[in-house]
């Protein structure tokens, strides 16, 4: 646990810019889990709606400014807004780019 405090509380704060419309989660598993149905558009919106629903997920639109760092270079994830809207979102790194 110390280990990963210390990681978060090193990882350097920069602005991101969503390059696509995007969304962010509070876990990783439904940023996976959106991820590996993002190529089918009805299947990808049908559970990014139920998803925003039920509270676990949000939409960011293109060109959102957002404040975050890598969160997880294994699932290529940055944590966004942890500082702003406690405790962040999740996103897939991929559709940001450092401002």
């Amino acid at each position: 646990m110390h280990m990963i405090v210390a990681v978060l509380v090193l990882a350097p704060q920069m602005f991101y810019e969503a390059q696509v419309p995007s969304f962010g989660c509070s876990s990783t598993a439904e940023v996976s889990n959106l991820q590996s149905v993002r190529s089918d558009a009805k299947a990808f919106q049908k559970l990014l709606t139920t998803q925003v629903v039920y509270g676990q997920c949000v939409t960011i639109p293109k060109g959102v400014l957002v404040e975050g760092s890598i969160a997880d270079t294994v699932s290529s994830t940055l944590l966004i807004n942890a500082k702003s809207d406690p405790p962040g979102y999740l996103v897939p790194l991929k559709d940001f780019k450092p401002k």
